[in-house]
């Protein structure tokens, strides 16, 4: 029920960011905030923390549970709409609590500064 509450709290202020016409910079500040009052034991062991980019998540189209070599990636309505927006957008990925699978969901956002890379 909690994540059911996380959820609807996280889409719905989603919402309210896209439409309040702050500036990503703003954006940025109001996350940090947030990811600072986190329970430390949500975000699991510092190893498990990485980075994707929705190319090397094979630009996947809609909401799911995708397996990758890293494991399973939970990816959300709200976080393809970030991608479609932002496609070189870079997402953290957080290990959720399933203890029996290496699974993951997509947690804090950047935006790569500079030019494109070209892989």
């Amino acid at each position: 029920m909690a994540d059911n509450i996380l959820k609807h709290w996280a889409s719905k202020w989603v919402r309210e960011v896209a439409d309040s016409g702050a500036r990503l910079s703003e954006i940025a500040g109001m996350l940090a905030t947030e990811a600072a009052h986190m329970d430390q034991t949500e975000l699991g062991p510092p190893a498990a923390i990485n980075k994707i980019t929705w190319q090397k998540a094979g630009r996947v189209a809609e909401p799911g549970r995708y397996m990758f070599k890293f494991g399973w990636l939970i990816v959300t309505a709200d976080d393809l709409a970030i991608w479609r927006q932002f496609p070189n957008m870079t997402f953290t990925l957080v290990r959720t609590a399933n203890e029996t699978e290496e699974e993951y969901r997509l947690g804090t956002f950047e935006l790569p500064t500079g030019p494109p890379k070209y892989e």
